[in-house]
């Protein structure tokens, strides 16, 4: 799948208006305030909050056993980015679940948009 029509996807599912999700997105990475990272039909987006530190948002079509490939996939790239610390606001507890059972030290945010942190 192409990244805009697994965002499409996911945005439906979670009953999101999907041209408000890609609009959204867009505008971050023609601003270069945003990263994506795309690995089998799993997006991960990263937003510069400032320098070394990012809020991702994951956008999925992938089968339970291939979002863990996905995941490992995406977290091996953001340590390796020289990225220090990442925000999240899951709706599905089973992905904060997923990082920590990866080995990624989820804990409750320091920021109030976000509902997890992790330092990586």
């Amino acid at each position: 799948m192409k990244p805009s029509e697994i965002i499409v996807a996911d945005a439906q599912e979670r009953n999101l208006q999907p041209e408000i999700i890609l609009g959204a997105v867009n505008r971050m990475l023609q601003s270069k305030n945003a990263v994506m990272l795309q690995k089998n039909d799993s997006v991960l987006l990263l937003e510069k909050i400032e320098p070394g530190i990012v809020a991702l948002h994951l956008f999925s079509e992938d089968s339970p056993m291939t979002l863990v490939k996905s995941i490992k996939f995406f977290i091996e790239n953001v340590r390796q980015s020289g990225i220090q610390t990442v925000y999240g606001l899951a709706d599905n507890e089973q992905i904060v679940q997923l990082l920590t059972s990866l080995g990624v030290p989820v804990q409750e945010s320091d920021r109030p948009n976000y509902n997890w942190m992790a330092m990586v």
